[in-house]
């Protein structure tokens, strides 16, 4: 029995070593051609730098769990609707409670209806988000939710919709922030209780690019998707072009509420593609080890992806845990802990490697209240260990203070961090030509490679970051000893000194004009 093993594992392994043998030989006898392909394909392989958290026996390990949980325990959902769309297409449904499991072959049927390949449309096409994204690379997204602004000159306050505007235009001209959300404008500023409402409206008017929306309220939601209907051109412009996708959120643990449910609700009928969150804080609401909150968060994500198929087969849809941290000292909530970092990098990996569902946290902020050394350290680890992870969207950009407060300034500068780890996740080619073989093999001793013509065809392959110095001291003062800050402001006033509205017809502004004057009278009362 041994010799037979013996002899199964290794015929195989002999045929495997002749045919090695054999590609070498056909190597030598045609070696310039066929090492040319042979370092090609390590080139290939070579090009996407990724950091694996999971095993493939892990992420096993953790959809077994992920489905278990959900078939077993289940949720509880607030929503008469959606309850009897889910028992009437197999789940488990107690009406009375609001209790719903999934059974395993339910899940299997919904996992089988994502689509594998879909777009977020943005307003200005040129700007469109296809997925899943070419080359391993990542989009981004600003900050959701932010109800304080830091302005250019260090002033702390409510944003206003005049300050909206003012950042969209700036996500506008950001090569590296591809879409954006919606944040807290002031109550002061519009209607409190169509804060969301009006926001979007502002948005929608100046935003080239896509749209993240959070409802604030369950009966805005149909309002947004009525404005974004109207921007696009009517609702079935809007199923085939959605410039907004829609969040849903979960109040961990296992538990969804009317308003997000409505939310899901009417984005499956008008065929908006959403962005299920979890957002869990561990030590509180889910467990305190990474691992533990990395799974309480995949499951409450996973429930809504799932509702969503049944309800809409077909939906686009990706998933995001978006994860915190209670602080066991203090109880402050927090965003940037290491811990944190490697349970988002675990929720990621799993939905991205294991469901081949495209993914999306936190890939920047901070737990800062300012533009100091803390936040920079933070940001800059987080941007790439969830890029290295492979995130399909890094979502906070521009936000401090655990994402209460935006920045311009922020934004600018996480503009060139994002540029700098697209850079570093494409890795390096390896050929004669990017070695500089000929150059170097051709050295004597007397040359400077400052004048090489392989020095003027690469050089500008280095990243130039507008708001990091690549100076000399002397150079530096005479410009005026400038730091970062500084150069960001100059970056923020050459974009509002050059920057170009874009045109809207009249006729879209007005019919968006009666929404808002609609919603006024129903949620507002004047």
């Amino acid at each position: 029995m041994i010799a037979g093993y013996f002899w199964q594992s290794f015929i195989p392994g002999l045929v495997i070593v002749r045919t090695f043998f054999g590609m070498i030989d056909v190597i030598l006898k045609n070696k310039s051609a066929c090492l040319t392909k042979l370092l090609g394909g390590i080139n290939r392989m070579a090009r996407i730098l990724t950091t694996k958290i999971l095993t493939p026996n892990e992420i096993e390990v953790m959809k077994e769990k992920v489905e278990t949980l959900l078939s077993t325990k289940g949720v509880k959902i607030d929503h008469l609707q959606v309850m009897e769309i889910l028992q009437n297409a197999g789940a488990e449904v107690e009406t009375a409670s609001g209790a719903v499991r999934f059974p395993k072959a339910v899940i299997a049927k919904a996992l089988q209806s994502i689509p594998k390949q879909f777009t977020l449309a943005a307003p200005d096409p040129q700007y469109d988000l296809t997925f899943p994204l070419p080359d391993g690379k990542f989009y981004t997204r600003t900050c959701t939710g932010g109800m304080n602004y830091l302005t250019e000159n260090g002033d702390y306050h409510n944003i206003t919709i005049a300050e909206v505007i003012e950042w969209i235009q700036l996500v506008n001209s950001l090569d590296t922030i591809h879409f954006c959300a919606l944040p807290s404008t002031s109550g002061k500023s519009v209607p409190g209780e169509a804060i969301d409402i009006h926001t979007l409206r502002a948005v929608l008017e100046h935003s080239k690019k896509h749209i993240w929306v959070q409802p604030y309220e369950a009966a805005n939601v149909k309002y947004l998707l009525d404005l974004a209907a109207a921007r696009a051109g009517g609702k079935e412009q809007l199923r085939k072009r959605p410039i907004i996708s829609f969040i849903t959120c979960s109040v961990p643990p296992f538990q969804f509420k009317y308003m997000d449910m409505e939310a899901l609700y009417q984005s499956c009928l008008y065929g908006v593609p959403i962005q299920p969150c979890s957002l869990p804080a561990a030590g509180a609401n889910a467990p305190v080890t990474p691992q533990g909150i990395a799974l309480l968060s995949a499951a409450e994500v996973m429930a809504q992806i799932i509702m969503a198929q049944l309800i809409t087969p077909g939906l686009p849809v990706i998933a995001t845990p978006l994860l915190f941290a209670m602080d066991m000292l203090t109880t402050y909530t927090l965003q940037s802990p290491i811990e944190t970092t490697l349970g988002r990098m675990a929720a990621i990996q799993l939905f991205e490697e294991g469901y081949n569902i495209p993914a999306h946290s936190y890939g920047s902020g901070t737990d800062s209240f300012v533009l100091d050394g803390q936040c920079m350290a933070e940001r800059t680890s987080l941007t790439h260990m969830l890029a290295l992870a492979g995130a399909s969207v890094l979502g906070g950009a521009g936000q401090l203070e655990v994402a209460k407060t935006i920045s311009p300034l922020q934004l600018i500068i996480d503009n060139d961090i994002f540029a700098m780890t697209e850079k570093m996740l494409g890795g390096l080619e390896i050929s004669d030509e990017m070695m500089a073989w000929q150059e170097i093999m051709g050295l004597t001793g007397k040359e400077s490679f400052v004048d090489m013509d392989h020095t003027f065809d690469h050089f500008r392959d280095s990243l130039r970051l507008p708001t990091f110095n690549r100076d000399s001291r002397p150079n530096w003062v005479k410009a005026g000893s400038k730091d970062m800050l500084a150069r960001a402001k100059d970056v923020y006033q050459t974009i509002k000194e050059n920057y170009e509205p874009i045109a809207i017809p009249s006729e879209i502004l007005r019919q968006m004009d009666e929404i808002i004057k609609q919603a006024d009278l129903q949620l507002v009362g004047k």
